[in-house]
């Protein structure tokens, strides 16, 4: 993920989220079915899976794929650039609102 800003200081990196199952303690890996963040018309974050056009443009499997949102609190950012985008809002007070707020601040170039 460090190595991604590296390379461009305006990359924000988001791991791969897997889950350990609430009531089986089961864990859940992706085993290569990797979601996207997304979002419908209610402003409501939700996942979804990678439409073809981005896996054909994606070199191989260790490459990135581009999301047009993200988990708003698991991510990794070059501080000086979360700066530049305004941050949190400071204002935000309901959970789970930054999936989508701090996904529009990003730039993409």
């Amino acid at each position: 993920m460090l190595q991604r800003i590296k390379d461009n200081r305006k990359a924000v990196v988001t791991p791969v989220i897997e889950s350990i199952n609430d009531k089986t303690l089961e864990f859940n890996s992706m085993d290569g079915d990797v979601m996207i963040g997304g979002f419908n018309w209610d402003g409501d974050f939700t996942w979804i899976k990678v439409p073809e056009y981005e896996k054909r443009r994606r070199k191989s499997s260790h490459s990135p794929t581009r999301s047009p949102t993200m988990a708003g609190g698991l991510f990794a950012i070059n501080r000086k650039y979360f700066w530049e985008i305004g941050s949190y809002d400071p204002g935000m007070t309901y959970w789970g609102g930054e999936n989508l707020e701090i996904s529009f601040r990003v730039i993409e170039e």
